[in-house]
């Protein structure tokens, strides 16, 4: 985004497209997780603050939208966490709201789910990646990789639940692909 440079160069006009662009967004974001449109204001321009301080840094990021809403995802928990709200709650609201999605571009969804993915997948125990990417990359039955692995279909099935497991701990990491995994991979 040619934004970005030229915020990274300190240019005002940058700051305030960027900002003109992303502070509606954010702010109903913040809106819908905490439900307090006062500090929602507050953790959006304290949020907005941040990107203009650091703006030498995040002008080097890869995606400013991810990057600005794993901001404000953060800056909601530490809210949660100096008002002793838990953390379940703030997920547990973000988990109900089907138009979740409208804050994060769908290219940025797919890659970076990808990304988080393919980081756990490698991860993993080489047979335990074997199974897992033929059942849910190639659609391979539990029979049939039991049969070409030479393996039972019980093991198969445990090495896919471990899978799982290890992919659902990488995402966690940020909620929204958590969801976009669970509707996407074990449903």
């Amino acid at each position: 985004m040619e934004y970005l440079e030229a915020l990274g160069k300190g240019e005002p006009e940058a700051f305030a497209a960027l900002y003109e662009h992303y502070a509606g967004k954010c702010l109903r974001f913040v809106i819908s997780l905490t439900r307090n449109e006062d500090a929602a204001k507050d953790i959006t321009h304290d949020v907005f603050v941040k990107v203009w301080r650091y703006r030498k840094s995040i002008a080097k990021v890869d995606s400013f939208s991810f990057y600005l809403f794993r901001m404000m995802k953060n800056a909601v928990l530490d809210l949660c966490e100096r008002d002793s709200l838990c953390r379940s709650y703030i997920t547990a609201q973000a988990l109900d709201r089907k138009d979740l999605y409208t804050y994060i571009d769908e290219d940025l969804n797919a890659d970076t789910l990808r990304r988080i993915i393919m980081e756990a997948l490698n991860g993993m125990p080489e047979q335990r990646r074997k199974i897992f990417m033929m059942s849910r990359f190639k659609g391979v039955s539990n029979a049939e990789i039991a049969n070409r692995m030479s393996l039972s279909i019980r093991t198969v099935e445990k090495h896919i639940s471990n899978a799982l497991v290890d992919v659902k701990k990488a995402l966690e990491k940020n909620y929204i692909f958590f969801i976009i995994f669970l509707r996407v991979f074990v449903d």
